[in-house]
């Protein structure tokens, strides 16, 4: 007995975010409504496409110095996050006019945030489950973007994320491990020559591997999650305070909204982790689990428009480019979740995720085109709708443990770990 208890006292306790780390998502706040402004005219393919490459241009800053505090833990130094934050929050307040006067105070924010994301690590030392510490190659363009003008100057900014993009597709930890190793040789080799002025010949470098706690990790995304959901409660509570009297129509649309965010928060924290609908532990490797966290949260920040853009037109029609926004937003998180499934599916499997996901999807993009004259509430409920039916939806192929019996479960053991 005696010693079960000593091995009880002795087991580490579970990490949580720290006030560090919470006051250091707060520049998130501010990022995700800066960001969601650039949707609010239109908006066009230019604005998307734009809105896309900031965003995660944004997310990426943030990334680096999560998975920074996530692996560093008590030893966090406090002065980094302070200045990181400091740097997101130029990045955030540069976005209103980027396409003229601030475009350059961003870049700069950016490249120099890359820079010191890099710089926060041990020499020697790989954090093999986020390989843009080590690869900064995507924020070359960015650098090099501020000798040009627009439109070249976007066409650089989009390379340099695809750049990222590759390299978190790519890389794996064999592949990460044996580059550094090749780069930490070609320093030493570009020193001079060992002998008696010079010291012992030196033996081939050590190279640490740093890894992710999954478990902070996941809690960390799952906070972003809730923060950038907040973003829609804000254009929510902001378009109804600008109407002088509160009919039926505000209400149905009102309360469709709330409902709306409130279902994707049950949806991606309750049957999920990392945030990620239907996503499990340990199925996807972190760097891609993260990339998976940057798109879908994309979408939301989007939807977050598109739902204070419905309150505010309550009295007419969604004009045509927020209700493609609203239903375009809500496939994408659809997809995402998909993508997040289909791991786990094997051949009997299929029947499972082709009457879960693939409906809320297609109906999701047949209602942008077939949906434009139906009053905002209508296609909110529609959609809060869609979203409950993936958290009902409980079929299971034959003989086996149904899929969204797997998600109850999963809700009832660990549900800190969304």
């Amino acid at each position: 007995m005696e010693s079960e208890e000593s091995t009880e006292r002795a087991a580490p306790a579970e990490r949580h975010a720290g006030w560090n780390e919470l006051f250091f998502d707060l520049v998130v706040v501010a990022g995700a409504g800066q960001l969601a402004h650039l949707l609010h005219d239109g908006p066009h393919l230019a604005d998307l496409a734009l809105y896309a490459v900031l965003y995660l241009a944004f997310w990426t800053s943030w990334a680096g110095f999560a998975v920074y505090g996530d692996i560093a833990a008590s030893e966090t130094r406090v002065r980094t996050l302070l200045i990181a934050m400091f740097g997101m929050a130029v990045m955030a307040a540069s976005v209103h006019t980027v396409r003229t006067s601030h475009a350059i105070a961003f870049v700069i924010a950016y490249v120099a945030l890359r820079w010191q994301a890099g710089q926060v690590w041990r020499r020697g030392s790989v954090v093999v489950d986020w390989p843009l510490a080590q690869f900064g190659a995507g924020a070359v363009p960015w650098l090099v973007s501020l000798f040009v003008d627009s439109p070249l100057r976007y066409w650089l900014w989009a390379l340099g994320i695809a750049l990222d993009i590759v390299t978190l597709l790519v890389s794996t930890r064999d592949r990460t491990l044996r580059r550094a190793g090749e780069r930490a040789a070609r320093r030493r080799d570009g020193r001079p020559p060992p002998g008696p002025a010079h010291g012992p010949v030196a033996g081939p470098p050590r190279i640490g591997e740093s890894r992710i706690d999954a478990a902070h990790m996941g809690e960390r995304l799952g906070l972003y999650v809730i923060i950038v959901l907040g973003e829609g409660v804000i254009q929510i509570i902001g378009a109804a305070s600008e109407h002088d009297s509160w009919d039926g129509p505000l209400a149905a649309t009102g309360l469709g909204a709330f409902a709306l965010l409130a279902a994707i928060c049950t949806l991606s924290l309750l049957y999920g982790t990392n945030g990620i609908p239907h996503l499990r532990k340990g199925v996807l490797a972190p760097r891609l689990a993260m990339l998976l966290h940057a798109v879908m949260t994309g979408f939301l920040v989007a939807l977050a428009t598109a739902l204070g853009s419905a309150v505010a037109h309550v009295d007419d029609v969604l004009p045509k480019g927020q209700h493609w926004l609203l239903c375009g937003a809500m496939a994408g998180y659809f997809a995402a979740g998909l993508v997040a499934a289909l791991p786990l599916a094997d051949r009997s499997d299929r029947v499972w995720l082709l009457g879960w996901a693939l409906p809320c999807v297609a109906v999701s993009v047949a209602l942008a085109p077939l949906g434009v004259a139906l009053p905002a509430w209508a296609t909110i409920w529609i959609l809060v709708a869609l979203v409950c039916w993936q958290i009902s939806y409980d079929p299971g192929p034959p003989g086996t443990a149904p899929a969204g019996r797997r998600g109850r479960r999963f809700r009832r053991t660990s549900p800190r770990t969304a």
